[in-house]
């Protein structure tokens, strides 16, 4: 009988640090699992962040205006574009949609990244807050390509 019951107390510690182990593995597992996700969102993120800046892409980069800067008409739009035409259209909507300017600005060349810069009056807004957009227009069908979406707010 003490045979037995020295087996089975031998059987339970063999048990219960199987058990143990198994749990320690389990839960490194999941510890390592989730630091992995974490770095690849991490990549991720960054990734998005690089190729969503709302102020630049291949063709336009805006110095002015900043995103959600406060602005108040006229508003300077500046920077730098390389265009075939040397043209670029400005826009200025509120949020519902309403366009309150738009205006084609001529930059200093088409070659190289060349600077622009012009003063826009816009309507008075009915909202608070708006967009400015900045975009070329292709020279093929005249639709609107590289298009910058710039928010802002509107000064009352």
């Amino acid at each position: 009988m003490k045979e037995n019951k020295k087996w089975f107390c031998n059987f339970n510690r063999e048990r219960l640090l199987l058990t143990a182990l198994v749990a320690v593995s389990f839960f490194g597992f999941l510890l390592w699992s989730i630091e992995q996700v974490s770095q690849e969102e991490t990549m991720l993120l960054s990734a998005i962040i690089e190729t969503n800046n709302p102020t630049e892409n291949k063709t336009i980069k805006i110095i002015s205006p900043r995103v959600n800067e406060i602005i108040k008409s006229p508003v300077k739009v500046s920077g730098q574009a390389m265009v075939f035409g040397a043209i670029i259209e400005t826009r200025i909507k509120d949020t519902s949609g309403l366009v309150l300017a738009q205006k084609q600005v001529q930059t200093r060349g088409s070659q190289n990244p060349s600077s622009f810069s012009a003063d826009i009056i816009f309507k008075k807004p009915t909202r608070t807050r708006g967009t400015v957009e900045i975009f070329i227009h292709s020279p093929k069908d005249g639709a609107e390509s590289d298009k910058l979406i710039i928010p802002v707010v509107f000064k009352n």
